[in-house]
């Protein structure tokens, strides 16, 4: 009985201060507000960028590895000095991942070359782009 009149005169205290202290308690119901609106919008913004980054690897396939000197979609402003260091992966190095991987169902190197020049006897054609692949590519 003592703690049912306890809780009820501390429910009247606390009410009697919400009434007279009105800007008070709107400012405070406004501060959690706004504090429960960041955090819902944090979360919101971190998992849809970690959508977005899933949905882009899946993209490549649950079960493949690109292996190359440039990265992906490396346009506008992206470091491009990192990478000038970067040796560009050459058939040994194919052929060395090829014999190494066991469980790998096909192994591929693709290669291409810009601006070049291809003859066939008499005739010749400049800015030429060529493009060659093992053939294991379409397994992968």
């Amino acid at each position: 009985m003592l703690f049912l009149r306890l809780l009820k005169e501390s429910f009247i205290f606390a009410f009697d201060a919400l009434r007279q202290n009105k800007l008070r308690t709107i400012l405070s119901l406004l501060g959690i507000t706004i504090g429960i609106m960041t955090i819902i919008g944090v979360f919101s913004a971190v998992d849809t960028l970690r959508n977005n980054l899933q949905n882009s690897v899946e993209k490549l396939g649950s079960n493949t590895i690109y292996v190359q000197k440039w990265p992906w979609g490396g346009f506008g402003d992206y470091p491009w000095w990192k990478y000038m260091r970067r040796p560009v992966p050459k058939i040994r190095d194919f052929e060395k991942l090829a014999n190494r991987l066991q469980t790998a169902d096909g192994v591929a190197y693709e290669t291409s070359m810009g601006n070049r020049v291809v003859k066939y006897r008499n005739n010749s054609v400049e800015g030429v782009s060529l493009s060659a692949a093992s053939h294991d590519l379409y397994k992968t």
